[in-house]
């Protein structure tokens, strides 16, 4: 949980971070050589409401809240059925784009199964089971 947590916090950090700054994000390119995107419009207010649902979740986890545990499993099935939809957005207007989508939508509920068991073990963590933390 230490992992997630720590996480979770810099994500939080870097969203107030990039709110404030303005910068969106930070890449580099052999041509032109590093690219820093800013935000327009609403973005930073985005940015912010990122960071305080990230804030808002570290919370929640190192207070062991028991509602957490649960919104977590919504929280990795939406996460998994948002990928295969921007898999399908952004691959289908590629040449044989369909493949690649196809194998997202396959193989995801694999990976989101995986990390939805993985979080069911943690139950012990919230509800006090025992004072083991993983």
């Amino acid at each position: 949980m230490r992992i997630l947590m720590t996480l979770l916090l810099f994500g939080a950090v870097f969203g107030v971070v990039s709110a404030i700054t303005g910068i969106q994000s930070v890449h580099g390119d052999s041509r032109t050589g590093t690219v820093i995107t800013y935000w327009h419009g609403y973005g930073r207010l985005l940015a912010l409401g990122y960071a305080a649902v990230l804030a808002l979740a570290f919370y929640g986890i190192y207070r062991r809240y028991p509602v957490v545990w649960k919104l977590g499993f919504a929280v990795w099935y939406l996460s998994a059925a948002e990928f295969v939809f921007q898999a399908w957005l952004l691959l289908w207007p590629q040449p044989y784009g369909w493949v690649g989508a196809t194998a997202v939508t396959v193989f995801t509920p694999f990976v989101a199964l995986y990390w939805a068991s993985w979080w069911r073990k943690q139950k012990a963590y919230f509800v006090g089971y025992d004072d083991e933390q993983t």
